[in-house]
């Protein structure tokens, strides 16, 4: 069987999940609505899962004490996604089978991600000029061609079908896993030799701490647009295939960002980067509910380069800049707090106030996004005092 180099082995591995996931984040609230599931029931049900998406990040990252254990531990939670998915699409009807369903689903997808960093960063070391900006812009290209094709695709078969279609991705997705890699992941010799350090001692690192709650808030002020945008646009007049434009066109900003990412902004010190996602975050939460047509959500869903994208990108070059035995934690605490517990938060407030009012969701969001600044450290180190820039 022909083997894949570590780059190729990467790009198709993301280019699955992100496909997948590009449409089971926007469309997932849009399939419960058409099971006559209600706004508030929707974002009770999204906001728990997000809670065991912050244990799977965590969870399965403990279990990983050699590199080439990677491969495996992403192989069985691929395919237990797939089967986990296929199950709720036939009990989705069923309110406690498929919460079931997606609480496990949940907690076995959400390890996809900080594994895939993880085992990208460790083959960084073994391979010369693997770049990981540009795997990422890959799995943003997936993520546009999942929202945009197949949301016209649901468009045409129904969005009862939306279940089985991510299950059917899924198992895409599983078996471009299983195709060998040419170069194994193992070990670096410092990690051989050094404990792996804790999260309660990663979390003692008051820069970590504060830089984790930025990211938490910036991110998870993105709730309301994830469990709502798509049925928010639809009471506007919108169809469904224009809804998956508008999403695939802020992630295309994504994938622009990523391509020019380092030639931009490798200069710019971290906290710079911040403030800068900070305002922008705030600006594009504010003016989201007062914007009611295509050309004047077009615009908005750009920002998403600089509200997501970049806040990502700040936080790689942060992990990246830290000692090599501490980044698969580390992964995991950015993936469980970040993109877990803070956006679980805050969908659980966003499904209380949405029922009442879209504006003062959205409002509400950009609120939560200023409460960053003051969290955002002026000066930011790695353990060896030496400033990232």
């Amino acid at each position: 069987m022909l083997k894949l180099r570590p780059f190729h082995w990467l790009a198709l591995s993301f280019f699955g999940f992100f496909c997948t996931y590009g449409v089971f984040m926007p469309f997932f609230p849009v399939w419960l609505k058409s099971q006559n599931y209600a706004p508030e029931t929707i974002g009770f049900i999204v906001a728990s899962a997000y809670v065991f998406r912050f244990i799977g990040s965590m969870l399965f990252t403990r279990f990983i004490k050699q590199a080439h254990q990677l491969l495996t531990a992403l192989r069985y939670l691929a395919w237990m996604s797939c089967a986990i998915m296929l199950f709720m699409s036939f009990y989705v009807q069923n309110f406690w089978l498929l919460c079931g369903g997606l609480w496990l689903f949940s907690l076995v997808n959400s390890a996809g991600i900080p594994l895939s960093d993880t085992l990208a960063t460790t083959w960084s070391f073994q391979v010369k000029n693997l770049d990981y900006g540009h795997i990422r812009l890959i799995g943003s290209c997936a993520f546009i061609i999942g929202v945009v094709v197949f949301g016209y695709f649901i468009g045409l078969i129904g969005e009862s079908y939306i279940g089985l279609l991510v299950a059917g991705l899924l198992f895409v997705y599983a078996s471009l896993q299983m195709l060998p890699p040419s170069l194994l992941p193992k070990n670096q010799e410092s990690e051989k030799s050094e404990e792996v350090p804790s999260f309660l001692s990663l979390l003692k690192n008051s820069i970590t701490t504060r830089i984790l709650i930025v990211v938490a808030l910036l991110q998870g002020s993105h709730a309301g647009y994830y469990i709502y945008s798509v049925i928010y646009w639809q009471s506007l007049g919108l169809e469904v295939q224009t809804t998956s434009l508008l999403w695939g066109l802020s992630v295309a900003a994504e994938v622009i960002f990523f391509f020019f990412s380092t030639r931009l902004f490798s200069a710019w010190s971290l906290s710079k980067l911040f403030y800068l996602c900070t305002f922008a975050t705030v600006l594009r939460w504010g003016l989201f509910p007062f914007a009611d047509t295509f050309w004047e959500i077009l615009p908005i869903q750009f920002m998403h380069s600089v509200t997501f994208a970049l806040s990502h990108y700040a936080m790689m070059r942060y992990i990246a800049g830290q000692a090599p035995n501490s980044i698969a934690n580390l992964q995991g605490l950015y993936n469980a707090i970040a993109g877990c517990a803070g956006v679980a938060l805050l969908s659980v407030l966003s499904g209380w106030l949405y029922p009442i009012s879209a504006t003062a969701t959205f409002l509400t969001m950009a609120g939560f996004a200023l409460l960053a600044l003051p969290f955002i450290p002026r000066q930011i180190e790695n353990p060896n005092l030496k400033k990232v820039n």
